[in-house]
């Protein structure tokens, strides 16, 4: 198949949310997608709805690798990059979005199963990602990685330590990988999250919840999945092309402590 004229950019937890947000980002850019996510089915309808939006600003319709793969096992992830390179010859952009909050437990409380549970899919994902596609972008001279960490893993939260150590650990391997391959061509950058209403936080949370997450920020409001979209996408961009190994906060601003 013919290489497509924009970038080519994969993006995982594409089902909805944040991923989701991300995905049309790209789209609206006319590049190509491989959208991967365990949740085949959500994965489908967001892919029609990226299409849609697509036709309805009457732009040509995007090229669009949809993948079901569950991007903490090592096969998998080999797979769908392999799988991405047959397809499109090329990956231009990785976006690291997959993740998930259980709090509820203190260190003390949390058991070894859990804990592992929050470092895979937190940051063991990222890693395998990362080790899959940076060869490639190296190869070529070229490429541009985007993690998603979190507040909290900047400053902590309550009752959180295994996602609070993972989304940690997502800022120190993004500035890792920024030493390491950096100077082969490759931008890595990262984004930490405020509080966002995402799918997930709509069911977990009450309105009531959410409003009060919000009003911890200087804008006195929660994120928008589209809003961290924009600064991945930018950070993604030429626009960026000399912000390296950051981590930009994204949050509406944490209020004044004291």
């Amino acid at each position: 198949m013919a290489e497509p004229l924009g970038r080519v950019a994969v993006v995982t937890a594409a089902a909805d949310g944040i991923g989701a947000a991300t995905a049309h980002a790209f789209a609206a850019s006319g590049d190509a997608l491989v959208l991967v996510d365990i949740d085949g089915a959500n994965l489908e309808r967001a892919a029609g709805e990226i299409r849609d939006a697509v036709a309805t600003a009457g732009r040509a319709e995007p090229e669009i690798l949809v993948v079901t793969a569950d991007v903490t096992d090592e096969n998998a992830v080999d797979s769908l990059v392999a799988g991405s390179l047959e397809r499109f010859g090329r990956i231009d952009v990785l976006v690291n979005v997959v993740g998930g909050s259980r709090p509820g437990k203190t260190a003390v409380e949390l058991s070894s199963a859990e804990w592992q549970q929050l470092l895979a899919l937190n940051l063991t994902s990222t890693f395998l990602m990362c080790r899959a596609v940076v060869p490639h972008m190296e190869q070529r001279g070229s490429g541009a990685i985007v993690n998603v960490s979190s507040g909290a893993g900047l400053r902590g939260m309550s009752k959180n330590p295994g996602y609070c150590a993972a989304k940690a650990g997502v800022v120190g391997l993004t500035r890792a990988l920024a030493i390491d391959h950096g100077p082969n061509g490759v931008r890595v950058n990262c984004v930490a999250p405020g509080p966002v209403r995402t799918p997930l936080m709509r069911r977990n949370g009450t309105p009531e919840e959410i409003a009060s997450m919000g009003r911890l920020a200087l804008m006195g409001r929660i994120g928008e999945p589209h809003e961290i979209a924009a600064a991945i996408h930018w950070l993604a961009s030429d626009g960026a092309s000399y912000v390296m190994g950051q981590t930009i906060e994204v949050d509406g601003g944490p209020a004044a402590s004291i």
